[in-house]
C-alpha cells in the first residue's frame, strides 16, 4: 500500500478583493523539504478548481510544500462575482494575498490553461515573489489561442466543421449534433485517453460555467467574453524567473505557440508531452511529472545550473 509522504496541514479562507478564497496547504513529512519554495497550483477555467490538479500532481508535495486554492467565484470560493470582479488584474493579485496569508516569501507558480494568464501577470507585477514559473498548456494570447483552435478545427471531417460553425452562428450549441462534434474535437485535442478520465469528469462538475461564459465564451473556437484583447507575448521578455513551458503534443496550447513563447523568455525550458492533449497533466501524467520534477531540481533548487536543452 502506498502511503503519502506529505500531509494536509492547513486549510481555510484567505481574504482577497471581493471576498474570500478557499485554500489547502500540504507539507512534506521530511522537514528539510519544507525549506524549499512551495508550489502554488493555479487552476484553469476561468471558473475551474485546483482540486483536480492536486489529485494529479499530489506527488510533488512529497518533496516540497504544495498549495492550492480556488479563484474567487470558483468551487471552494463561492461568491457573487460581478463583472467588475472578473478582471485579469484582480485574479492575478489573489496569489499575493495567499502568499502573505501563509507567510511565504517566494513560490513556484504552476498555472494550467487560464492559470497561465494569472501566473504571467503575477510574475510581471511581483517578480520578487517568484521562485519559478511553470506555464502548463497556458493561455498566453486569446487571438493566438482562437487561431490555433481554428487551425485544429480545420482538420476535422467537413461535416463536423460545418456543424460546429452553423451551431455557433445559430446559437444552437446545446444540440446533440454540436455536442457530438465538440466531443470528437475533445478526443483529439483535450484528453486522448480511451475513456475520459474520472478525474476530468469530476473536475468538470466543479466548474463555474457562468464565469467561463462571461470571460471566455461558448467554446474554444469562438471567443465572446472579456478576455478578447488578452496577449502577454509583448511582455514575455520581461520575465526573469526560471521558467518551464509544458504542453501536450496535440494541445490546443500548441507546441508551435509554446516554442514562440519560449524564445522570448531568457533561459526558458520547453517540454512537449507525447501523445497528450490539453489535459496533458493526466494524458501523459508520468511524463509530465518527470518533466516538472526535473525542472524543479535543475532550475529552482539549483538556480545556478545552466538551462538544459529544450525537450520537444
Amino acid at each position: 500500500m502506498g502511503i503519502n509522504k506529505h500531509s494536509l496541514e492547513r486549510a481555510g479562507l484567505c481574504k482577497v478583493d471581493g471576498g474570500e478564497i478557499g485554500y489547502r496547504a500540504y507539507y512534506p513529512h521530511i522537514e528539510k523539504y519544507n525549506q524549499r519554495a512551495p508550489i502554488v497550483l493555479i487552476h484553469g477555467g476561468p471558473g475551474g478548481s485546483h482540486i483536480g490538479m492536486y489529485d494529479a500532481l499530489h506527488g510533488l508535495a512529497d518533496t516540497r510544500p504544495l498549495i492550492g486554492y480556488d479563484q474567487l467565484g470558483s468551487y471552494l470560493s463561492p461568491a457573487k462575482i460581478t463583472p467588475s470582479l472578473m478582471q485579469v488584474e484582480r485574479f492575478a493579485e489573489e496569489p499575493r494575498y495567499l502568499l502573505d496569508h501563509l507567510n511565504v516569501d517566494k513560490a513556484v507558480l504552476l498555472g494550467h490553461s487560464w492559470g497561465g494568464v494569472i501566473i504571467g501577470e503575477f510574475a510581471l507585477k511581483h517578480p520578487d515573489r517568484v521562485a519559478g514559473l511553470i506555464f502548463s498548456a497556458p493561455l498566453l494570447s486569446t487571438k493566438r489561442w482562437v487561431d490555433d483552435c481554428n487551425k485544429l478545427l480545420s482538420d476535422l471531417p467537413p461535416e463536423m466543421q460545418k456543424t460546429i460553425r452553423e451551431c455557433e452562428a445559430n446559437g444552437t450549441t446545446d444540440s446533440p449534433e454540436y455536442k457530438a462534434a465538440d466531443a470528437f474535437f475533445g478526443k483529439r485535442h483535450f484528453y486522448r485517453a480511451a475513456h475520459k478520465p474520472a478525474i476530468v469528469k469530476a473536475n468538470a462538475k466543479r466548474s463555474n460555467r457562468e464565469i467561463y461564459g462571461k470571460m471566455w465564451g461558448p467554446s474554444e473556437f469562438t471567443h465572446t467574453g472579456t478576455l478578447g484583447d488578452y496577449d502577454v507575448f509583448p511582455r514575455l521578455h520581461e520575465i526573469d524567473a526560471p521558467t518551464l513551458f509544458i504542453c501536450g503534443e496535440y494541445d490546443t496550447a500548441t507546441p508551435a505557440t509554446m516554442r514562440q513563447a519560449q524564445a522570448l523568455v531568457k533561459g526558458a525550458d520547453l517540454h512537449v508531452v507525447p501523445n497528450a492533449g490539453h489535459a496533458c497533466i493526466t494524458d501523459g501524467h508520468k511524463d509530465y511529472m518527470k518533466a516538472v520534477k526535473s525542472f524543479l531540481t535543475a532550475r529552482v533548487d539549483t538556480p545556478t545550473a545552466k538551462s538544459p536543452s529544450p525537450q520537444i
